[in-house]
Formats: C-alpha cells, sequence, structure tokens
C-alpha cells in the first residue's frame, strides 16, 4: 500500500499522453535543429501545428 503513494500507477491513457508529448517535443527539436529549406513546407508545418 505504501508503494503506491511513491510509484504512481501508469494505465494505457498516461502511456498515449506521455507518448504524445514526447512526439511533440521531439518534433520541435527537430524543426529547431534542422529547419525546413523550403519557406512554403516551413510555413505548412508552422500552421499545422497552430492549428492541428
Amino acid at each position: 500500500m505504501i508503494s503506491a503513494l511513491f510509484v504512481p500507477m501508469i494505465t494505457t491513457d498516461s502511456i498515449a499522453w506521455i507518448n504524445a508529448v514526447l512526439a511533440g517535443v521531439g518534433g520541435i527539436t527537430l524543426h529547431a535543429v534542422y529547419p525546413p529549406q523550403d519557406q512554403a513546407i516551413a510555413e505548412a508545418l508552422l500552421l499545422a501545428a497552430v492549428h492541428p
């Protein structure tokens, strides 16, 4: 019972949420490190990120 206080229960919803957050961080990092060379592609990615 005490271990439930220290180790939160990981459910399928929390795993999906963690994966979504990691994918978002990875996409932002990739865009910052290797920005697209074509301006139209960069604008499309920006619009997709703001208005999914």
